[in-house]
C-alpha cells in the first residue's frame, strides 16, 4: 500500500488520525506520520535527472545569489556554474571517463563542489576519503589510503596540497605501478583573493590567538616548501588545479545521459569495524533525500546562510548539507578547518540562518562568552543528528534561544550514512523534546524485535512500542560495491529494510524517540562514531591488560564527547615493574600507533586504572555504574593534538589524587 493510498483510507475513516491502532497496529504499514504531510507534496515524483541538471533548475533566476562564502569571497551560483564547468573540462583533459572513480581529499573548500558537480557530469564518481591522517606515523596512514585505492579501484585522485604531503607522497611509487600518473593538486588558497587571504589571517588570530597564528604561518611555509621540493622529486605529475583550468578552456566534453542507479558518490563510515566502510549511493539516491526536504517542513529558503562544517566524506556532509543546500538555493560557508570550540565565533561572524551538528556542538553555545548578549534573532533552523541529547539539555538550549531573541527551537532527526544521512526529523507539532521526530515522508521505519527481526505491533493496550529501527528509503544504498555486500537488510512486506541497531521507541503518531544503541555506540565531539566493543578488543589484546570496558564522558577541552578506557590490570604486581604511564604509553603506541586496522580517533582520552570493574546481582558487568567508580590506583589523561585536517602529538598527563605529571611523545 502506498503512502497516498493510506491517505485516502484516513480520510474515509478507516485509519484514525488521532493515531488508533489504524489498519494492522503494523507502524511500517500503517504509516501513522504520513497525516502530518501535505498530500500534493505526496502526489509528486521523485527527481528522475542528474544531481547536476537537478541543482540547476532550483536555482533558475538565482545566478546574482551567493552560493559559496569563503572568507569572503563570494561565488554566486552563475559562477559557480562556470567553475563546474571549467573543472568538468579539467576532469575530461586527464582522461576521466563514465563510471571513473576518482579520489579526493579535500575539506570543505569551494574547489570540492566545482569537481563534486563536474565529476558528475560526465559520470565519474566522487570518492570522499577522511583527509586526515589515521594515524601519527604517516606511512601507516598512507599504507590504509593505499589499501583503499585498490579496494575500491580508484583511477584519479584529488588532493589538497598538505594531504598530498601527508597521505599521497609516501605511496607514490606504488600509485606510478599501479597506473595512476597524474595527481591534481588543488590548496586552501587556491578561491582566496587578497582581501579573503586578508580574512583568513585575521579569523585565525582572532579566533586561535598569537601563538596559533605565529605556527599555523610558520606551517604554512613549511607546507610550501615541502610541497615544492616533493614536486621536483616526485615520480607523478602533479597538476596545478588553478594552471589546469586556464590550460583547460578549449576543451570539450558532453553530458552523460541520466541513469537512476549510475553510482555518483562513495562515503565512509568512521572506520571503527576495521577499515572505513564504503557507502555507495547513486544520482537517484541522492536526489530523493533532497526532494523529501521540501516535504518536512525544513527551514532551507534561497539566500539562507548556512555554516558548511559537516564535511564531505561523511553522507550528512555531501548529501545534507553541501547537495540539499545548493538545491536549496542557499549560500554555503565553507569552513575547512572546524574546531567545536570557535563555533560562538563562526556565529557571530558570519550570523548563519542554518546550522547542523552534532548534539555537543550546540549545546557548547550556551557557554560561548561570544553569544552571550549576542541578538540570535537571525537564526532560522538550529539541527543536529549523529547522536541523541537528553530533554533537559534541549530545554536549556531552546531557553538559551529564546532569551536571545531566537524565533526557532531545535529540531534534529535521526539517520545513518547508509541512508544518505537523515531518515526522520522534528520540527512544527512533532517536535517534542528529546524525539527524533517522525519519519521523512518516503521514508518508511519498522519497529522490529532486537533477537527475532521480527516487526512489533501496537496492541489495544500500548501506546508506545520499542525495539529496533528498520528503514527502507528511496535514498538508501544498494549495500553492494563491486560485488561485496556489507549491509544488514531484512525483507518486509516484499521491501528492503536496512537495520540499524537503534533501540527506540515508537508512540502511535509515529514519533520516535531514541533510547541506545546495542552496541553502545556513541559520537565523539567531532562526528567520529566510536564502538567500544572494537576498542575493548583491541586493548584487551594488550599482554597486560585482563579487562577493560570503554565509556563516554564530556571532555571540557573538546566540548563533546570522548572515550574513557577502564582498564583492570592482568596482574596486580605489573605496577611493581613499570609505571602507568609507562603501561598507558605501550598499550597507545601497540595497540593503537602501530595497528594498521586502528584509528588514531579510537585512542581514549583518559585511562582509569581500576582493581576490578562494577559487576550486577547476576554477575554481568554492571556498564551503568563504570563511569561513578573511583578509579584505585591513577587516571591518565591523554591529548592528542588534532584539527579536522591535521593530526599532532600525543600528550599524556597523570592524576594521583590531585598531582598531574606531564610527559610528550612527538
Amino acid at each position: 500500500m502506498d503512502n497516498l493510498q493510506i491517505l485516502k483510507l484516513v480520510k474515509q475513516g478507516k485509519i484514525d488520525r488521532e493515531g488508533s491502532q489504524g489498519l494492522t497496529g503494523y507502524p511500517h504499514i500503517d504509516k501513522p506520520w504520513l497525516k502530518y504531510y501535505d498530500e500534493e507534496f505526496l502526489k509528486k515524483p521523485l527527481p528522475q535527472m542528474s544531481i547536476y541538471d537537478y541543482m540547476r533548475i532550483h536555482n533558475i533566476g538565482n545566478e546574482e545569489s551567493v552560493a559559496l562564502s569563503y572568507y569572503g569571497n563570494e561565488i554566486t551560483y552563475g559562477e559557480l556554474y562556470d567553475k563546474i564547468e571549467s573543472s568538468t573540462k579539467v576532469l575530461t583533459s586527464l582522461g576521466v571517463c563514465d563510471n571513473d572513480r576518482i579520489l579526493y581529499l579535500m575539506p570543505n573548500i569551494p574547489e570540492t563542489a566545482y569537481l563534486f558537480y563536474g565529476g558528475s557530469r560526465i559520470g565519474a564518481v566522487s570518492d570522499y576519503v577522511d583527509p586526515r591522517p589515521d594515524s601519527i606515523d604517516l606511512k601507516v596512514s598512507a599504507r590504509k589510503i593505499l589499501e583503499l585505492i585498490k579496494k575500491e579501484k580508484i583511477k584519479h585522485i584529488v588532493a589538497l596540497d598538505m594531504c598530498y604531503l601527508q597521505m599521497i607522497k609516501p605511496i607514490e611509487n606504488e600509485l606510478k605501478e599501479m597506473g595512476i600518473d597524474d595527481i591534481i593538486i588543488t590548496s586552501a588558497s587556491n578561491s582566496m583573493d587578497l582581501k579573503a587571504k586578508l580574512n583568513y589571517l585575521k579569523e585565525t588570530l582572532s579566533f586561535d590567538g598569537l601563538s596559533v597564528f605565529k605556527n599555523n604561518l610558520k606551517n604554512q611555509k613549511k607546507i610550501s616548501e615541502k610541497f615544492e621540493d616533493a614536486k621536483r622529486k616526485s615520480p607523478l605529475n602533479l597538476i596545478d588545479f588553478n594552471k589546469a583550468i586556464h590550460e583547460c578552456k578549449g576543451v570539450s566534453f558532453m553530458d552523460c545521459e541520466y541513469i537512476g542507479d549510475r553510482l555518483s558518490v562513495i562515503t565512509h563510515t568512521s572506520g571503527t569495524s576495521g577499515a572505513p566502510k564504503p557507502i555507495p549511493l547513486t544520482t537517484y539516491n541522492l536526489n530523493a533525500y533532497v526532494h523529501q526536504t521540501y516535504g518536512a517542513n525544513m527551514l532551507m529558503e534561497k539566500g539562507d546562510r548556512v555554516l558548511h562544517i559537516l564535511p564531505y566524506f561523511a553522507a550528512y556532509g555531501v548529501v545534507d548539507v553541501a547537495h540539499a543546500g545548493l538545491v536549496h538555493g542557499n549560500n554555503l560557508i565553507q569552513i575547512p578547518m572546524f574546531s567545536p570550540a570557535n563555533l560562538g565565533k563562526l556565529i557571530k561572524k558570519y550570523k548563519p540562518q542554518t546550522i547542523i551538528g552534532v548534539p555537543s556542538w550546540l549545546t557548547s553555545i550556551m557557554n560561548s562568552k561570544e553569544l552571550s548578549s549576542m541578538d540570535l534573532s537571525f537564526i532560522k533552523m538550529l539541527t543536529y543528528g549523529g547522536d541523541s541529547m537528553n530533554a533537559e539539555d534541549e530545554e536549556k538550549v531552546n531557553d538559551f534561544l529564546r532569551e536571545h531573541n531566537c524565533n526557532c527551537l531545535l529540531t534534529k532527526g535521526h539517520g545513518m550514512s547508509e541512508i544518505g544521512g537523515c531518515g526522520s526529523y522534528a520540527t512544527n507539532e512533532y517536535n517534542v523534546p528529546s524525539s527524533m521526530g517522525i519519519p521523512m515522508p518516503n521514508t518508511t521505519y519498522a519497529i522490529v524485535d532486537f533477537n527475532t527481526k521480527k516487526p512489533i505491533q501496537f496492541d489495544l493496550d500500548s501506546d508506545v512500542i520499542e525495539g529496533e529501527i528498520a528503514i527502507s528509503s528511496p535514498v538508501a544504498t544498494s549495500g553492494n560495491l563491486d560485488g561485496i555486500e556489507f549491509l544488514k537488510k531484512i525483507d518486509l512486506d516484499g521491501k528492503d529494510f536496512i537495520l540499524t541497531g537503534d533501540i527506540a521507541a515508537m508512540d502511535k503518531d509515529g514519533i520516535l524517540h531514541y533510547l541506545t544503541r546495542a552496541d553502545r555506540t556513541f559520537t565523539r565531539y567531532d562526528g567520529f562514531k566510536v564502538k567500544p566493543y572494537k576498542i575493548e578488543e583491541m586493548i584487551k589484546s594488550h599482554f597486560q591488560v585482563k579487562e577493560c570496558v570503554i565509556t563516554s564522558y564530556y571532555d571540557e577541552r573538546v566540548q563533546g564527547m570522548m572515550p574513557t578506557a577502564n582498564i583492570v590490570l592482568e596482574n596486580g604486581d605489573l605496577l611493581e615493574e613499570y609505571t602507568e604511564e609507562e603501561i598507558c604509553r605501550a598499550i597507545i603506541e601497540e595497540c593503537f600507533v602501530n595497528n594498521k586496522e586502528a584509528s588514531s580517533r579510537q585512542i581514549p582520552s583518559k585511562f582509569r586504572f581500576l582493581k576490578e570493574l562494577p559487576l550486577t546481582k547476576n554477575g554481568k558487568i554492571d556498564y551503568n555504574n563504570i563511569e561513578s567508580t573511583d578509579f584505585d590506583l591513577c587516571e591518565i589523561d591523554v591529548v592528542c593534538d588534532e584539527t579536522n585536517i591535521l593530526l599532532g602529538d600525543i600528550k599524556i598527563h597523570k592524576r594521583t589524587r590531585g598531582k598531574v605529571l606531564q610527559k610528550n611523545r612527538k
